[in-house]
């Protein structure tokens, strides 16, 4: 266990406070600079937090815990509040005899090692890291960067803990550049492979990490979609269209702490062929030279009729500038559905769905029923059931084509006998 005491200049601005650093909890070497793990309490006093205490390794981590600080001190002006981040406890970044240094808060540890996580586990690593992104963009920065080792993890949620390389001012490519670099690092998340895209979001698109993420993370996959598109969303309508993904159980304790899917969240075999045995007290088993021949049972109670399906509730119109977004998502995440299961595609707008016939209802006889030798349907003349009108695909009702013609027969006779 290492201890010590560093003496270090406050966000605030009240001058150097000693700070009580207890580093058991491992380190990290990083290019620019060494991260220690452990807790820190003010040396009057004070509970212990966790924390990372970062110490350059040259003249390019002076430059980048610089500019974190930086960073640190424009967020702080804007009394930004959010725990994607840490907070910045103190700083040292202009001593000469002494390597720039700083000590933030944290929550986890480096998300390096991790193991791909379940479908389950994914949304609130997805909605943590796109809320970092949205929260740095409406303060007019860009994260630049995005690797495994920039961010902390506590088995349920991410945290950011390097904005070394931060930017303000970004343009719309260094903001696209940013969500790009997400949807990478979620796509590692979940495979375990690393993406096109790179941890600068400059790669190019492969829509073969876009097909794998569908096919085996369908809610991810709808999110990020857009992402692999011509134009990159923001982060702020990447996190609309996470508007109809269920949110995710509270995993357990072992999960968190190791960082690995549990069995029991696996879905079983499709081919199990598991049953259910119920077993009802009260009926002893027959003694051997017992008669078993006992009076017959009563027939058991007809069931019920059968009730129709009962119609989904109607989603709540979306508002606000990712309703678009969501409508999207939505009709992405309903056609996948029915693709999966095979059902029909769902009915144009302007015509109704049929509904299923309740109890009771009694149904008209059959085209050609009553004729005797006659085929259902066969011989039997009929208009059709919107005539004499038909509903287009836009919702409009026209002339059907059936009366359009007779009608357009009649006025050619009728200027035919005025002309002659």
């Amino acid at each position: 266990m290492t201890t010590e005491i560093a003496l270090l200049e406050t966000p605030s601005g009240e001058g150097r406070v000693e700070f009580a650093l207890t580093l058991d909890q491992g380190s990290r070497a990083g290019a620019r600079y060494r991260s220690h793990y452990g807790t820190v309490r003010p040396a009057g006093g004070g509970a212990a937090v966790e924390c990372v205490y970062k110490v350059a390794t040259g003249a390019l981590g002076k430059r980048v815990l610089s500019n974190e600080v930086a960073v640190w001190g424009g967020l702080r002006m804007e009394d930004v509040r959010a725990d994607q981040f840490g907070t910045l406890l103190g700083f040292d970044v202009d001593s000469p005899d002494a390597p720039a240094r700083l000590v933030q808060t944290r929550r986890g540890r480096p998300l390096t090692g991790t193991s791909p996580l379940t479908s389950e586990r994914l949304r609130e690593p997805v909605h943590d890291l796109f809320t970092a992104l949205r929260v740095l963009a409406d303060n007019a920065y860009a994260l630049g960067e995005l690797s495994p080792g920039m961010l902390l993890w506590d088995g349920r949620r991410l945290q950011i803990a390097d904005l070394g390389n931060a930017v303000g001012q970004p343009d719309d490519l260094r903001a696209a550049r940013d969500v790009r670099a997400a949807a990478g690092l979620l796509f590692w998340l979940a495979s375990g492979e690393e993406s096109s895209f790179g941890p600068d979001g400059a790669g190019p698109a492969d829509e073969g990490e876009l097909r794998w993420l569908v096919r085996h993370h369908p809610d991810l996959g709808m999110v990020l979609r857009p992402v692999f598109g011509e134009e990159v969303p923001t982060a702020a309508e990447v996190l609309a269209r996470m508007d109809g993904w269920p949110p995710s159980g509270e995993t357990t304790e072992r999960d968190a702490s190791a960082g690995q899917d549990s069995p029991t969240e696996q879905d079983p075999p499709e081919d199990d062929d598991t049953r259910t045995v119920e077993i009802h007290p009260g009926a002893p088993a027959a003694q051997p030279g017992q008669n078993t021949h006992s009076a017959p049972k009563p027939p058991p109670p007809a069931p019920p009729p059968p009730v129709p399906p009962a119609m989904p509730p109607a989603m709540p119109p979306a508002t606000g500038a990712g309703s678009h977004a969501i409508e999207n998502y939505r009709r992405e995440k309903q056609w996948l559905g029915q693709r999966r299961q095979g059902a029909p595609a769902p009915p144009s707008r302007g015509s109704a769905p049929p509904l299923p016939p309740g109890p009771g209802t009694v149904r008209g006889p059959a085209p050609g029923a009553g004729r005797p030798g006659a085929a259902p349907g066969v011989g039997v003349p009929s208009l059709p059931r919107d005539f004499p009108f038909r509903v287009g695909d836009d919702g409009r009702r026209r002339p059907h084509p059936l009366l359009v013609w007779p009608l357009v027969f009649v006025l050619v006779v009728l200027i035919l006998l005025v002309v002659l």
